[in-house]
């Protein structure tokens, strides 16, 4: 097993090599309102090995040419593999499967997107045949593959072909051109097949990249075989892959450089980039940590994320912040975006907490797990967290279990009532699909949902994604999932020389012990009246006020306005409850604190559950009203 390891790159190893000349390429469909963590964070690495590289935004050059709008439209799909098939043609040329048959087979699923960008199948096939293939040929003769020694491309969500198709088109004119990809898509055995199947594809940085590619094209320039090193998959002459094993993953975060982003604020100056494309702003992603602390304990079942390994490391909050401020000052941008699979907790005092005190006014997306306080979340919202991706997944208590995520149904509704009170947005979905779900399980979430219409809602009801390196396909036996198959969209996207079982991140399959659709589809039509009212004015409301000897309760959920009036025991009731779950001998020990007989209670606690005020799971209660001016 490969040891974990600091950064530690000698900037040349071998006296008087001349450093290779080394072009790194960003290719569509991913997102013109960012750049491209991989790449800066490349560029800036081989700059301190004394290799220095320049970064191509070719994902700008295309939102330009069909309009920023219009592009981001195309980087938002996933599983029909949308951006894939409309740069299928320029990569495998007549052996690209037919572009016709692909639209016939998705022609439903294809309707929506297709209203958001006002076109046609037509049109759809015509970026296909004609105008994606000229661009391709247009980035290449930008670059100039003659110009460079090695060009390396990041490969990650929907920019695969188009990656594909340019590192062809240099290959044709430059065979001695070095080609290297790395990224998410050729994680594992999918990079094995891509460097076996595909000439032009000369190597595969199979997970972190941070040592092993300077030591790479050291190797290069020295002649030596760079398919030697751990970490690095090539081709053998007999055309089969070769691969030594994974390379020991960077355990001192704080020795990673910040990303240098200079080349995409270049370019999309020289391009005239708008500032906001369709209400989001430019913003800057940075990382603070790899891995999943909750996912090397209890990896949830449906997670395909960290392929690389789910060891968790994080900088220092020190060295967090420290990057923080250094890509703020550096871009002028206040915008930042944590590329983390999960927030390292010490940085809601560390980071967050120094924030607040230095009143700065950035503002952050994080991704964290949902069981926080809400001192830890007011901390988090007053240092600039203003987005997070909680991974609430559901609210049935036993669904939660199916999924191993650690929390209960009364937990997350606890986040998003404070999420509320510190208008911090939640982005979270439904997930559904689960073997071993009951239909009891979703009558009681929907019984739930109905009660916190005043809570921010989720923004779908789905079915699990089957992903590569999930729970759900290593352990697929174990776990109740059968006949496991790629998505059918590969088949309509990559040539028969590559084994679609090997490259597909998504799959198909059957989960004989899960519910049919049928169930679901009340939580999934009650969820789209929920976001509607949300969507359509003044969101529903439940706040709560403390004064002198009682409580009052406002409730604007459904459609009409109502108080509630309460006296002092049932006040204190309530009030123990607010911040966090309590049970009710604790409800009654905070009853008694405040010099107060304790006998009400039970009854009060009956009463607000009555009223739709409170819920209740296995003896734990929960204030649903929003404060409005707690003192905890």
């Amino acid at each position: 097993m490969a040891t974990a390891q600091a950064i530690t790159v000698e900037a040349r190893p071998d006296r008087g090599l001349r450093p290779p000349r080394v072009a790194l390429v960003n290719m569509p469909f991913t997102t013109s309102r960012s750049p491209s963590v991989q790449l800066g964070l490349l560029q800036a690495t081989l700059g301190r090995a004394g290799i220095p590289a320049t970064s191509w935004y070719f994902n700008l050059e295309l939102a330009h040419q069909l309009g920023w709008q219009r592009y981001e439209i195309l980087c938002n799909d996933r599983t029909l593999l949308l951006g894939e098939w409309l740069f299928a043609r320029a990569a495998f040329g007549p052996e690209a499967p037919p572009g016709r048959d692909y639209l016939d087979r998705f022609a439903a699923e294809l309707a929506e997107p297709l209203a958001a960008l006002a076109g046609t199948e037509e049109d759809l096939l015509d970026l296909r045949e004609r105008v994606l293939p000229a661009f391709v040929d247009a980035c290449a003769d930008r670059l100039d593959p003659t110009a460079w020694d090695v060009v390396g491309f990041s490969s990650i969500f929907e920019q695969n072909c188009a990656a594909l198709a340019l590192a062809r088109r240099l290959k044709e004119r430059a065979p001695a051109l070095v080609t290297v990809f790395g990224g998410a898509n050729f994680e594992d055995e999918m990079g094995l097949e891509y460097v076996r199947a595909l000439p032009w594809v000369d190597h595969a940085v199979i997970g972190e990249g941070d040592v092993v590619f300077p030591a790479f094209l050291w190797d290069l320039a020295a002649g030596r075989d760079p398919g030697a090193r751990p970490g690095v998959a090539s081709r053998n002459a007999d055309g089969s892959a070769r691969f030594t094993g994974r390379a020991a993953p960077v355990t001192d975060l704080d020795g990673c450089p910040e990303p240098d982003y200079d080349p995409f604020f270049r370019r999309a100056a020289e391009l005239g980039m708008p500032e906001d494309v369709d209400g989001r702003a430019i913003s800057l992603p940075f990382e603070t940590a790899r891995g999943c602390w909750w996912g090397a304990k209890h990896h949830c079942t449906f997670c395909g994320l960290n392929g690389m390994g789910m060891a968790f490391r994080s900088k220092s909050p020190a060295r967090a912040l420290a990057g923080i401020e250094s890509l703020a000052e550096r871009y002028a941008r206040y915008q930042l975006v944590a590329v983390d699979n999960i927030m390292d907790l010490s940085y809601v005092d560390g980071v967050f907490g120094e924030l607040e005190r230095g009143r700065r006014d950035y503002t952050f997306f994080y991704e964290t797990k949902a069981n926080l306080s809400h001192q830890q979340l007011g901390r988090l919202a007053r240092g600039g967290v203003r987005h997070l991706q909680p991974g609430i997944e559901s609210l049935s208590t036993a669904v939660l279990k199916l999924m191993r995520k650690g929390t209960t149904a009364l937990q997350n509704v606890r986040l998003l009532k404070w999420g509320r009170y510190f208008e911090v947005s939640m982005h979270w979905n439904v997930l559904v699909g689960f073997p071993g779900e009951r239909a009891e399980d979703y009558r009681r979430q929907l019984a739930l949902m109905r009660l916190i219409p005043h809570l921010q809602p989720p923004e779908s009801v789905g079915r699990i994604w089957l992903e590569r390196f999930s729970p759900f396909y290593t352990q697929r036996d174990e776990l109740g999932i059968t006949d496991v198959r790629p998505e059918p969209a590969y088949a309509h996207v990559y040539p028969g020389r590559l084994d679609h079982d090997r490259i597909a991140y998504f799959f198909q399959y059957d989960a004989p012990d899960a519910l049919p659709p049928d169930a679901h589809r009340e939580l999934g039509a009650y969820v789209e009246e929920w976001n509607a009212a949300w969507t359509g004015g003044a969101a529903p409301f439940l706040v709560s006020q403390r004064g002198a000897g009682r409580l009052t309760v406002t409730d604007g959920r459904h459609g009409r306005t109502r108080v509630h009036t309460f006296g002092e025991v049932a006040a204190l009731a309530y009030e123990a409850c607010t911040p966090t779950l309590r049970g009710a001998a604790r409800v009654a020990e905070h009853v008694r604190a405040a010099g107060h007989d304790d006998a009400g209670v039970p009854a009060a606690l009956a009463e607000f559950v009555e009223l739709g005020l409170m819920v209740e799971e296995d003896g734990h209660h929960l204030a649903l009203a929003v404060p409005v001016n707690p003192n905890w």
